[in-house]
C-alpha cells in the first residue's frame, strides 16, 4: 500500500529548489547531460506520434500537467499552439517559468486535488512522469476525473508510465500502475487507450519487469552500468550511446522493459456516450 503522509507538494518544492534542471525533473541520480538524452527520446516519440497520425497542432489548446522546468512547455510553444497552459504542484516552477514563457499561462495546482481551478478545455493534455508520483489511488482516480473535465471531445491525453501487468511501488514517491488499472480508471472517465509505445529499453531502469527477481537483477545491473553517468562528461557519452541503442530497439519491439508513452482519447461526457 502507498505510504501514508507523503507530501508531494513539499517533495517537489524541495527537489526543484535544489535542482531546477532536467536532473531535477528527470532521473535525479544521473547528470543533466545524461537526462538531456532521456528527454530527447521523449520529445522524438511525441513528435513521431503527431507526425504519424497527422494531428493538427498549430493553434490548438494545450495543457501541460507537471510543467516542471518547462521542457515540454518549450516543445509545445515551438509548435505554435494556443492557448498554452502549464500547471505544476510546485510554486517554484510557476515562478520561474512565467518570465521565460510570457505567451503561456501558468497555474500552481495539484491535478489530483478535489478542486483544480484551470480555465477552459484542451485539445491536447501532456502528463509526462506525473501520474505515477500520485501514490494514493483515490487521488489518482481524482486526477483522472480532473483530466477528463479539462478535455474537449476527441482530445488526446498523453501519459507516461510503465503500464505493466501489475501495479508496483518501489520508493515512497512512485507507484507504477498496471495497464489494466489505467484502462479501468481512465475508462470510467471516457478516456480510451488508443496507442501505447515504448520509450526506453536501456536509457532508464527496467522497472516494468513483472518478476521481482528479474526486476532487481535488471535494476542493479543498470545502476552499475550507468553509474559513470552521474557526471557530466560520461553522462553525455553514455546517454548518447544508450539513446542510439534504444532507437534501434524501438524499431524491433512494440513493448519494452521501462517507461511507455500512452495516448488516451476523450470520448466525451458520460451522458453523451452510448
Amino acid at each position: 500500500m502507498p505510504q501514508a503522509g507523503f507530501d508531494a507538494g513539499a517533495y517537489w518544492k524541495n527537489r526543484l529548489r535544489d535542482n531546477f534542471d532536467l536532473s531535477g525533473v528527470g532521473f535525479l541520480r544521473r547528470s543533466e547531460d545524461y537526462n538531456r538524452w532521456v528527454y530527447r527520446m521523449r520529445t522524438e516519440q511525441l513528435r513521431g506520434l503527431i507526425d504519424r497520425h497527422a494531428w493538427p497542432v498549430k493553434g490548438r489548446a494545450v495543457l501541460d500537467v507537471g510543467c516542471g522546468t518547462g521542457f515540454f512547455v518549450d516543445f509545445w510553444s515551438s509548435l505554435e499552439v494556443a492557448p498554452l497552459v502549464g500547471v505544476d504542484i510546485a510554486e517554484v516552477s510557476i515562478e520561474r517559468l512565467k518570465p521565460r514563457f510570457p505567451e503561456a499561462h501558468f497555474v500552481c495546482a495539484d491535478i489530483s486535488g478535489p478542486q483544480v481551478e484551470i480555465d477552459g478545455t484542451f485539445d491536447y493534455v501532456s502528463v509526462f512522469d506525473v501520474l505515477y508520483h500520485i501514490v494514493d489511488d483515490t487521488r489518482f482516480e481524482q486526477a483522472a476525473a480532473n483530466l477528463a473535465r479539462l478535455c474537449r471531445p476527441g482530445a488526446k491525453v498523453l501519459v507516461t508510465d510503465m503500464f505493466g501487468t501489475r501495479t508496483t511501488e518501489v520508493v515512497r514517491h512512485v507507484r507504477n500502475r498496471s495497464l489494466e488499472q489505467y484502462r479501468t480508471v481512465f475508462g470510467r472517465q471516457g478516456l480510451k487507450l488508443t496507442a501505447l509505445r515504448p520509450l526506453f529499453f536501456t536509457l532508464m531502469p527496467p522497472t516494468r519487469l513483472a518478476n521481482r527477481a528479474a526486476y532487481w537483477l535488471g535494476t542493479l545491473s543498470w545502476e552499475a552500468l550507468t553509474c559513470p553517468a552521474r557526471w557530466s562528461g560520461p553522462g553525455r557519452l553514455w546517454g548518447g550511446t544508450l539513446y542510439r541503442v534504444d532507437r534501434t530497439l524501438q524499431r524491433w519491439f512494440d513493448r519494452g522493459p521501462s517507461h511507455h508513452l500512452a495516448v488516451f482519447e476523450f470520448e466525451g461526457p458520460a451522458q453523451n456516450r452510448t
